[in-house]
C-alpha cells in the first residue's frame, strides 16, 4: 500500500470556483438548494454541483466536467454507508482522506485538504452530529454488514462511498484541492435489502417504481426497506442542514 501526500491548502485567490461531485441526484439538488438560498458568493467566487450517476467512472467524469468549466477546488458530497459500529444515522463525516479500494487504487490513502477540512469542521461544529475520519471509496456498494465492519477494522474507515477517491485523483492530478463530506445513511449494523438497491438508476436518479416490482419477489425485504427509509429520512436532513450551513463555498476558502 502506498501512502500518497497531504495535498498543499488551499489560498484564496479573486476567482475561486467549487466543483462540488455528487453520485445520486438529489444530492446535487440539495446542495443547489443550499447555494441558491445562501445567495451569490462573494466577488467572482463560483460553486457548480453536477451529477453524473454513482459509481467512480461516473464520479471521474463528473469531476474532469467540472475541471472544463473552470473549478479550482473539488469537494465530494452527499451520503454513504456507516463502518463505524457507533456511528448512527445522518452523522456528517469530513474526510480526513480516502481510501481508494477501487480495482486501480490498491488501498492507497489519498489525503484531504487540511485547511479545508478545518474550516469545514468549524462552519459545522455544533450544528450537527460530526465526526472526522478516513472514508473508503469501493466500485461496488458496501450492503453487507461483514463487509462495512471489515472497512472499519482493517482499514480504519468510518464511512464507505463510491465516488470519492475518483474524485481526488482528479483533484490530484489538477494539483487543486480536494475535500469529501458525507453523511451516514445505513450504519454499520445494518445490511441493505437487495430491493433497495433496484431503485438506483445508472444516471443518479432514485424510481420507486423497480423497488416496488422487487418487493413483490421479494416481500421479507419490507421490514428492512422501511427501516432504511427512516435512516435515508435522517441522512437527508442532516446533510440538507450540513449544506444550509456550510454553503456557499463549504469552506473551501
Amino acid at each position: 500500500m502506498r501512502i500518497l501526500p497531504r495535498m498543499n491548502i488551499a489560498t484564496a485567490s479573486p476567482r475561486f470556483h467549487l466543483g462540488i461531485v455528487t453520485g445520486l441526484r438529489y444530492e446535487a439538488t440539495i446542495a443547489e438548494d443550499a447555494i441558491r438560498a445562501a445567495k451569490t458568493p462573494p466577488g467572482d467566487d463560483r460553486v457548480t454541483a453536477t451529477c453524473h450517476g454513482p459509481g467512480q467512472a461516473r464520479g471521474q467524469s463528473a469531476a474532469k466536467a467540472l475541471l472544463d468549466v473552470g473549478a479550482t477546488a473539488l469537494l465530494s458530497f452527499g451520503v454513504a454507508g456507516g463502518c463505524n459500529p457507533d456511528l448512527p444515522s445522518g452523522t456528517v463525516v469530513i474526510a480526513t482522506g480516502v481510501r481508494d479500494l477501487s480495482p486501480d487504487g490498491s488501498g492507497e490513502i489519498l489525503y484531504t485538504n487540511r485547511g479545508w477540512q478545518r474550516r469545514l469542521k468549524s462552519l459545522l461544529l455544533g450544528d450537527v452530529l460530526l465526526e472526522e475520519g478516513m472514508i473508503a471509496s469501493v466500485a461496488e456498494p458496501a450492503t453487507g454488514r461483514d463487509a462495512k465492519r471489515r472497512l472499519y477494522g482493517d482499514g480504519g474507515a468510518i464511512a464507505v462511498d463510491m465516488e470519492s477517491a475518483a474524485c481526488a485523483r482528479v483533484a490530484m492530478e489538477a494539483g487543486i484541492p480536494f475535500m469529501a463530506l458525507r453523511v451516514i445513511v445505513d450504519t454499520a449494523d445494518t445490511a441493505l435489502p437487495p430491493a433497495a438497491m433496484a431503485g438506483l438508476m445508472p444516471d443518479g436518479a432514485t424510481r420507486t417504481g423497480p423497488v416496488l416490482r422487487a418487493l413483490v419477489a421479494r416481500p421479507q425485504d419490507i421490514p428492512g426497506l422501511i427501516r432504511l427509509g427512516l435512516a435515508d429520512s435522517r441522512a437527508r436532513k442532516a446533510l440538507r442542514r450540513a449544506a444550509s450551513v456550510a454553503s456557499p463555498l463549504f469552506g473551501g476558502i
